[in-house]
């Protein structure tokens, strides 16, 4: 028969409220109390039941990792899966459970929005509709924004300087004496896309290098669309020297095009990516790449989101994490 908490109560020594309390309010026990209560309740093997903790305490300890459908699974995507294990991290040390799903998946027929009272709190990550987020918001649930911003009232928005990346990419392809320089752009949130696209446009025009219309490229951020875009722009002789591709992804398939024309990367053709993803360290040669530390991004989104459940006030609605060019073979 599994124990109960009148069962743990007798083992510590402790009233069944104290014990009660330890996993409602724990801030409410003295740490010496918590050990004891603890330590009665592993022996036991003594497990709260997780429905009556949530009506005590008026919350469901779960909270909603939701990230737009064409980066779904999360888990494999080279950008968002370490974002993703942070914060499933942050939770477990928390005792809250994360829940992965797509900004599509989450509607009802009806199309409302299924899990919205179910969720103490809710993770967006990357492109969203503005009104799911004011669905969640006019239920009271705390809402984060990752890797995007938006300029509304309220909302917590943590991104990367996507703007500052790209001018670190493009003007270390300038000074290395490149005079024709191509942009490979995925197709991100708008918000991401204009940036690192103002970065390199403003940094060519910094050094007087025109923008070749020709070698610039708006493309889903897919190995297959790097590689071939790359392959149609490699077919003339007058071509660009190195190309600033906005995701290491791209940049890998446009690597690939590049030996198959039977050119060299860097000696022919220069290329940078974006992001510092796994995908920039299994590449040979390795990928120059502008990196962003998403985990700390998911660490922070988590860390914040936990604030706003709490009631606390956060100091700035909007954070940007710095990111730093990693310089490897390619460039």
């Amino acid at each position: 028969m599994a124990a109960t908490i009148i069962d743990v109560a007798r083992l510590c020594g402790y009233s069944k409220a104290t014990v009660s309390r330890a996993y409602a309010s724990p801030e409410a026990v003295s740490e010496k109390a918590r050990e004891k209560i603890y330590a009665a309740a592993k022996q036991l093997n003594y497990a709260p039941n997780a429905i009556a903790r949530a009506m005590v305490r008026q919350q469901t300890e779960n909270i909603a990792f939701i990230i737009h459908e064409k980066q779904y699974p999360a888990i494999l995507n080279p950008f968002y899966s370490p974002m993703l294990e942070a914060a499933m991290q942050e939770g477990t040390r928390r005792n809250y459970s994360l829940f992965v799903t797509t900004s599509q998946d989450i509607h009802l027929p009806n199309g409302d929005i299924y899990i919205k009272k179910h969720m103490d709190g809710v993770i967006f990550a990357g492109e969203v509709d503005i009104r799911v987020i004011e669905e969640f918001r006019k239920q009271s649930i705390p809402v984060v924004l990752v890797n995007n911003y938006l300029d509304m009232d309220g909302l917590v928005c943590i991104s990367a300087d996507h703007y500052g990346g790209a001018v670190q990419a493009t003007e270390y392809l300038c000074k290395l004496g490149h005079c024709k320089i191509g942009l490979l752009s995925g197709r991100f949130s708008p918000q991401v896309s204009e940036a690192r696209i103002e970065g390199f446009v403003k940094t060519l025009a910094k050094y007087d290098i025109p923008v070749d219309d020709r070698f610039i490229a708006d493309i889903e951020p897919a190995l297959e669309d790097g590689e071939e875009i790359m392959t149609r722009m490699l077919r003339g002789v007058d071509r660009p020297t190195a190309f600033f591709c906005t995701n290491d992804t791209i940049a890998a398939g446009a690597m690939k095009a590049v030996t198959r024309a039977g050119l060299r990367v860097p000696e022919d053709i220069a290329i940078i990516g974006f992001d510092d993803s796994y995908i920039s360290r299994v590449v040979e040669p390795e990928l120059t790449t502008v990196r962003i530390d998403a985990a700390k991004m998911g660490c922070l989104a988590m860390q914040t989101l936990f604030d706003l459940i709490a009631g606390m006030p956060v100091e700035k609605a909007h954070i940007q994490i710095p990111t730093e060019l990693i310089v490897r073979g390619t460039a």
